[in-house]
């Protein structure tokens, strides 16, 4: 706890991070009672962490809060403070493989959905999942990719160990796009909804909304999918990067069918560019 502390977290802020390292997913009640901090401020700390990426959140009654890896929280960390980093890494990943918080989640077949906060936690979650990911990547955006581009080099590292990998912009057809480099096309599909005149089907009822949403596809959101297993969906309005919300979402066979559902949708209704 004290190397959290020299990285920059007060006492109570520590003191509840190592809490629920120890405890896994927790509410505010159990972290106050485990880290022995008022219960008046367990809540405001456990968001305040939230907030720094360093906590992820599932809405509910009560709300639960888990740590994020010790990777992420040390990564976090150390963009302001540099010492004490690799012995607070080490001290972090044996108390997390002492207490399994490190477990996948919906191991036992139920659903379950986690709530990253704040633009950097999205960007090193989405990172994360993408250098986890065993088999196949799939993510769809609006233009302009910011998160895409962020990860850029996760998804050029998946690519060369052989996963499956496609990361899509859509571009409205009313848009002009700034110049498209090369180098990002390298990683990136750009497309855009077909012009009506020239669909070579009709667009079914069923699709009707998907196609819809592809056309007015706009800002930095989207949603990846990692091993058909997990889904990510980035929420970002432009507002600040406080409000960039990501959402993991895991529950038996969604995931498959939300990626061949936009794949479908793709080849039939929309052209690269």
């Amino acid at each position: 706890m004290e190397h959290l502390i020299k990285l920059g977290l007060n006492v109570n802020e520590a003191k509840a991070l190592d809490a629920l390292i120890a405890l896994g997913p927790s509410g505010a009640s159990d972290v106050h009672r485990q880290a022995g901090i008022p219960r008046n401020k367990a809540y405001e700390v456990l968001e305040r962490l939230a907030n720094k990426g360093l906590v992820e959140v599932q809405n509910g009654h009560p709300i639960l809060y888990r740590a994020a890896s010790a990777k992420a929280i040390i990564g976090s960390l150390t963009e302001s403070y540099g010492s004490e980093a690799k012995e607070a890494l080490l001290a972090l990943e044996r108390q997390e493989e002492l207490s399994e918080v490190g477990k996948e989640e919906g191991e036992d077949g139920t659903a379950s959905a986690w709530i990253v906060k704040g633009e950097t936690g999205v960007r090193r979650r989405l990172a994360e999942l993408i250098y986890s990911a065993d088999s196949d990547i799939f993510c769809v955006g609006g233009y302009p990719p910011k998160y895409p581009l962020l990860v850029k080099t996760a998804l050029k590292a998946a690519m060369k160990r052989g996963v499956n990998t496609r990361a899509v912009c859509m571009i409205r057809p009313t848009e002009d796009p700034r110049e498209i480099s090369a180098d990002d096309s390298a990683v990136i599909e750009f497309r855009t909804v077909k012009a009506s005149e020239t669909l070579k089907v009709k667009i079914q009822p069923y699709d009707e909304k998907i196609v819809g949403a592809f056309a007015g596809m706009s800002g930095s959101g989207g949603m990846v999918i990692i091993d058909e297993s997990l889904a990510f969906d980035i929420v970002d309005d432009g507002s600040s990067p406080k409000t960039v919300t990501g959402i993991i979402f895991k529950a038996p066979g969604i995931p498959r069918i939300q990626k061949a559902t936009a794949e479908r949708v793709l080849a039939l209704y929309t052209r690269k560019l």
